[in-house]
């Protein structure tokens, strides 16, 4: 009896040692099978295909996911974020941080720095969210556990981050000072002419610039397009000198305002083409100040040009030609040429009927502007008319209130760069 069972437990033995080395290959061939499609689908991403890209991520999660190493899933729930992100998939973002959060505090603790990379994601997703409170909690627990880790790069990340949101928040003190904090960091870290260290000069020049402080506005985008031209870096001369015009237009130093203008204009063509629709921003830009500096021949030109390139070769961009419109209009209202104004918007106005809600929400600036403009005409009923008709859009099912009345003498500051600076993601 006793040998009966000595032999069925060295049979176990055995078997037990059989299945170990086979649950070890599975394993291996899993790992090595996410592994590849995790650098598929990132490579995918980077290059712009973004459906092949969230294919590929989905294929590493099912390979994840037959690992006994949870950590693997983690990581391609943490890195398929940026695609949601990307695409303004804020849900979906973050139920899957949330997922790849609970594995990595799991296995590696609340304070390691994987943890911290996720927990950064996390609150950028509130943050696109426009939940403040949440995105500035959990930017300050990142910025807590990375103090404490020998990677400051990636401290300057979430301290540029949190400033983003602070600049928002209009808490222009608070943002300030983690940008200096970043800036301090990054010129310790890469030296002085790092395109990094542009960044961060370029981020405050952007935030001073949002919140009036024009002149210290400057002294920083003069340093970080310095920067930028020691390392050739064409987009970020480009946005340096967008913003130069814009406080140099503020500060009324026109002269100044008109050089930046035509170097980013130059600049654009030269990197995007004459035609393309961001470059006709900075056409328009230099048409206005040009204006305002007594050029109107020249600036009328542009105007014209601007209308006719977006006309001709952006008939898909609906949106870049009724832009385009409303900035002739104002120019030509400034001129009191009402009636060359009146016929612009009448031409443009199905164009912009066309429009998605969305996108007639943000340029109804349109509709007011004519209807205000009828009125000067004494066409009192079609003014009340069309502003009846196209109040529409900030209905209850839309919007809940309809903006504050534009200013008819001026565009807005800046058309094609956002009101805050971007933001470093990682």
């Amino acid at each position: 009896m006793k040998k009966k069972v000595k032999s069925s437990s060295l049979a176990l033995a055995a078997a037990i040692l059989l299945i170990l080395p086979a649950q070890a290959q599975n394993n291996d061939h899993a790992a090595s099978a996410w592994s590849q499609k995790e650098s598929e689908a990132e490579s995918s991403f980077i290059s712009g295909a973004y459906s092949d890209a969230e294919a590929k991520w989905k294929e590493a999660i099912d390979a994840a996911q037959k690992d006994a190493n949870k950590l693997n899933l983690a990581e391609t729930l943490n890195q398929m974020t940026h695609l949601y992100l990307k695409q303004r998939r804020l849900e979906e973002a973050r139920s899957s941080l949330q997922a790849a959060l609970a594995i990595r505090e799991k296995e590696l603790g609340k304070n390691n720095p994987k943890t911290a990379e996720t927990l950064g994601n996390l609150a950028l997703v509130e943050h696109k969210s426009g939940h403040d409170a949440d995105a500035e909690r959990l930017y300050k627990e990142v910025i807590e556990i990375k103090r404490k880790d020998a990677n400051p790069n990636s401290l300057a990340i979430t301290l540029t981050n949190l400033a983003n949101l602070y600049g928002e928040m209009r808490r222009i003190e608070d943002a300030r000072k983690l940008y200096l904090e970043a800036l301090e960091i990054d010129q310790k870290t890469f030296g002085k002419d790092h395109k990094e260290v542009a960044q961060d000069l370029f981020n405050l020049g952007a935030i001073m610039y949002h919140h009036n402080y024009n002149k210290e506005a400057i002294e920083y985008l003069d340093r970080a397009l310095v920067v930028y031209e020691k390392l050739n870096d064409a987009p970020g001369k480009i946005k340096s000198l967008h913003y130069l015009g814009l406080c140099h237009a503020e500060e009324k130093s026109h002269g100044k305002a008109i050089d930046a203008y035509r170097k980013a204009l130059t600049l654009h063509s030269q990197l995007k083409g004459d035609k393309h629709p961001d470059t006709l921003v900075h056409q328009l830009n230099l048409a206005r100040t040009l204006d305002n500096n007594g050029q109107a021949k020249e600036a009328e030109d542009l105007y014209k040009d601007a209308v006719g390139t977006a006309t001709k070769y952006h008939t898909d961009a609906r949106v870049k030609l009724v832009e385009c419109t409303i900035e002739y209009a104002h120019f030509l209202k400034r001129h009191g040429r009402n009636a060359d104004a009146e016929n612009q918007l009448k031409e443009v106005l199905p164009v912009y009927e066309s429009l998605s809600a969305h996108h007639r929400r943000e340029l109804y600036e349109l509709p007011r502007v004519y209807a205000d403009l009828l009125r000067e005409l004494k066409k009192d009923a079609e003014a009340d008319a069309l502003a009846k008709k196209h109040l529409d859009v900030f209905s209850a099912q839309h919007v809940s209130k309809a903006p504050p009345a534009a200013n008819t003498q001026a565009a807005p500051k800046s058309q094609a760069l956002p009101k805050s600076p971007p933001a470093r993601k990682k």
